[in-house]
C-alpha cells in the first residue's frame, strides 16, 4: 500500500535538489473561476478551490532566460507610477484579441503604455514605490506566466503556473513586499520563495499552509509593512508567521474556530499592529477577528456575518467591513476602532449589484476621511465620510481603483 506522507517526503527532497526548474504556483479561487469562464463556463464560482501542482522552484532572475520560442513583450519606456495611475489592459478579456498593458490617469483618463501586444493579462499590481510592475499573462500551453518591467528595461520572466484544470488550477500565486522591489511566489505543496528584482536574489521561506489548512488550496497570507515577515494560516484556525530572511517559523495564535470554519482573508495593519483575519465556512457565512501582532488580544469584530468586503485605513488604526445583514439584506458599512471602542456604523448600501463577492468591495480614500463601496450595479461607486457618518458624491470606476492601489484584475464575465 502507498504511503500518501513518504510519497509527498520524497517528492519534496527531489525538488530541493533540482538546480533550477520552474515554478508551478497556485491562485485557487480567481483561477479555478477563470478556467471555468474560458471553457464556456458562466456560472459564478465564488469559493470552489482545489489546487494541483507539480514540485518546483525559480531561478535568481538573472539568470532566467526566457526561452526563444517565446517572444519577449515590447516594453515603453518610463514605468514609474504617477498622479495614482491605474493599471489596465486595452485587449478584450473574452475574445482573445492582444492589447496593451497600460497605466491610467484617474483624472484624465489618459493611457500610458507600459508592456505592447500582450495576448491577455490576468492580473497586474504595482510594487510598492511604483517603481515596478509584475504582471500575469498566457504562456505555453494553456500555463499561466508571471512577468515583470521597471523604468528602462526590458520585461522579464520570472515564474511560470502549470496548465490549470477544471474546477482545480496551479496557477501563479504572487504579491509584493512592502517596502521595495521584492516579490514572494508559492507553490501549492512545495517551496515558497521571495524574489529580490534589483539583485535577482531567491529565498527559500518553506511551505506555506493553503486554504483550509490544506496545501493544495489557495494560500491566504499577508506580508508584514517592515517587509520582515509573511503571516499565514495553518490547519485548525493556526496563524503563522515566518522571517523572509531565515525562514523561521512561529506560531502567532490559535484562533477559536469551529467545525467547517477556515480562514478567507489575512490583512496586516499599515502601522503593523494589528492583523485581521476574515473567515468562511460551508454555510456561508463567517467570522471578522482582529488580533495583535505578537498574538495577543484576539476579538471578534463581525459574529457569523455575511461579509462583502474589508480594508484597513491607511493609517492603521481602524478596519473598515461590510455585511449583509438586517430584514431587507441591506449591506452595512462598519469602522471598528483598534483602541478597544465597538464598531461603529457609518452608513448603508443595497444588496443589488452584490450578488457574489468578487462584485462588490471597499477601500479608504489615500487621506483616510473616506470609504468607498463598490458594486457592479452601474450606479457608481458609494462614498461615505468617515467623521460625520453621511453619503457624500459618488466617485467614478477609475478613482475608485486608484484608492485601492492601481492593481487591474481580468474581469469576469456577469
Amino acid at each position: 500500500m502507498i504511503d500518501e506522507r513518504e510519497v509527498r517526503e520524497m517528492l519534496l527532497r527531489r525538488a530541493h535538489t533540482v538546480p533550477a526548474m520552474v515554478i508551478d504556483t497556485p491562485k485557487a479561487v480567481r483561477r479555478a473561476r477563470r478556467r471555468l469562464l474560458v471553457n464556456g463556463v458562466v456560472t459564478a464560482v465564488a469559493a470552489v478551490a482545489i489546487t494541483v501542482a507539480t514540485i518546483a522552484g525559480i531561478e535568481a532572475i538573472r539568470t532566467a532566460p526566457v526561452p526563444i520560442d517565446r517572444p519577449t513583450p515590447s516594453p515603453a519606456p518610463g514605468v514609474l507610477r504617477a498622479k495614482g495611475e491605474v493599471l489596465s489592459f486595452t485587449g478584450r478579456s473574452f475574445g482573445r484579441a492582444p492589447g496593451d498593458l497600460v497605466a491610467v490617469n484617474p483624472q484624465t483618463g489618459e493611457e500610458r503604455v507600459l508592456v505592447e501586444n500582450l495576448s491577455t493579462v490576468y492580473s497586474a499590481r504595482w510594487s510598492a514605490d511604483g517603481r515596478w510592475v509584475a504582471y500575469e499573462t498566457d504562456g505555453e500551453g494553456g500555463n499561466w506566466d508571471l512577468w515583470v518591467v521597471a523604468e528602462s528595461q526590458e520585461p522579464r520572466l520570472v515564474a511560470t503556473g502549470a496548465q490549470p484544470f477544471l474546477m482545480a488550477d496551479v496557477g501563479l500565486e504572487w504579491m509584493w513586499s512592502p517596502t521595495g522591489a521584492q516579490l514572494a511566489v508559492t507553490t501549492d505543496s512545495t517551496l515558497t520563495r521571495t524574489i529580490d528584482l534589483t539583485t535577482g536574489e531567491t529565498t527559500d521561506i518553506g511551505i506555506v499552509a493553503g486554504g483550509r489548512g490544506k496545501p493544495d488550496v489557495t494560500p491566504h497570507w499577508a506580508w508584514s509593512p517592515d517587509g520582515t515577515r509573511i503571516a499565514f494560516q495553518m490547519p485548525r484556525g493556526a496563524l503563522s508567521t515566518v522571517d523572509v530572511r531565515s525562514g523561521e517559523r512561529s506560531l502567532l495564535v490559535r484562533l477559536p474556530f469551529e467545525d467547517f470554519e477556515w480562514i478567507d482573508a489575512i490583512l496586516w495593519s499599515p502601522d503593523g499592529a494589528s492583523i485581521a483575519v476574515r473567515t468562511a465556512s460551508g454555510s456561508g457565512v463567517g467570522r471578522l477577528f482582529a488580533v495583535d501582532a505578537d498574538g495577543s488580544n484576539v476579538r471578534v469584530l463581525a459574529d457569523y456575518s455575511d461579509q462583502r468586503g474589508v480594508d484597513w485605513s491607511p493609517d492603521g488604526t481602524r478596519l473598515a467591513f461590510a455585511e449583509r445583514s438586517g430584514p431587507d439584506w441591506r449591506i452595512q458599512i462598519w469602522v471598528a476602532p483598534m483602541d478597544g471602542a465597538a464598531p461603529v456604523e457609518i452608513g448603508s448600501v443595497s444588496f443589488a449589484g452584490c450578488t457574489y463577492i468578487y462584485k462588490c468591495g471597499l477601500t479608504w480614500s489615500p487621506d483616510g476621511s473616506q470609504i468607498a463601496f463598490h458594486k457592479d450595479d452601474g450606479l457608481g461607486v458609494t462614498v461615505f465620510d468617515v467623521n460625520e457618518a453621511r453619503e457624500t458624491e459618488p466617485i467614478d470606476e477609475l478613482t475608485y481603483t486608484s484608492w485601492a492601489g492601481g492593481r487591474y484584475v481580468r474581469p469576469s464575465l456577469p
